[in-house]
């Protein structure tokens, strides 16, 4: 009969299976998601132990990798701010944030507008298995997010035009540029020794 792990051994393969992970998503040229803050369901959070600011060892290990925190860590907002401020490898993505605590949420990207570069910002993530339910989500993240933005400007911390091009770069523009698919795919063929598309199709078409 096996014996199970100890306490010491479960963190020592967990902590070994997030190394192996990080290592092989810089690897691939891929970023790295991690859950932060507010557990769903009910019954059973630790609250101490949701805390961003537990990431600091990780973060700081891997400059290399690029780590995707979700949920604006509710709520441990601040902490969160602190550490994409000061983390160069670190992005924010709002997913699920919205609808946890729209209040919060706005708060939240407030204090991101004025304390961290506007490169490091998602403001839209599904977060669902329901496609029903992401058009909801996006449909919410739109509405929350003008009226952030709409506050900016009554109080005249930005200009519309600032407002917009911010809403464009949180909303497209900074998922594009961490998540760099050209990259991506290029790492992945890389290690799969899968020789690049040519410029055209068999019949002479560009490649879909």
């Amino acid at each position: 009969m096996k014996k199970a792990l100890g306490e010491d051994e479960r963190l020592c393969l967990g902590d070994w299976c997030w190394a192996r992970g990080v290592k092989q998503a810089i690897k691939h040229n891929l970023p790295f998601k991690i859950h932060t803050g507010h557990y769903a369901g009910t019954g059973s959070m630790p609250m101490e132990r949701i805390r961003p600011a537990h990431l600091c060892p990780l973060l700081a290990t891997y400059p290399q990798a690029r780590f995707i925190l979700m949920h604006i860590a509710y709520p441990y907002n601040d902490e969160l701010v602190s550490l994409a401020k000061h983390y160069p490898n670190v992005w924010v993505d709002m997913c699920w944030a919205w609808s946890i605590d729209p209040y919060s949420a706005r708060d939240f990207v407030r204090r991101m507008i004025h304390a961290v570069p506007a490169n490091k910002l998602f403001a839209f993530g599904g977060d669902t298995f329901w496609p029903a339910a992401a058009v909801a989500y996006a449909e919410m993240a739109r509405q929350w997010l003008i009226r952030t933005l709409q506050a900016e400007i009554d109080e005249r911390m930005l200009s519309e035009r600032e407002a917009i091009g911010l809403a464009t770069r949180w909303m497209r523009t900074n998922q594009q540029e961490c998540f760099d698919l050209e990259g991506t795919r290029a790492a992945i063929r890389a290690a799969a020794s899968i020789p690049a598309p040519s410029a055209t199709d068999p019949d002479g078409t560009p490649p879909r």
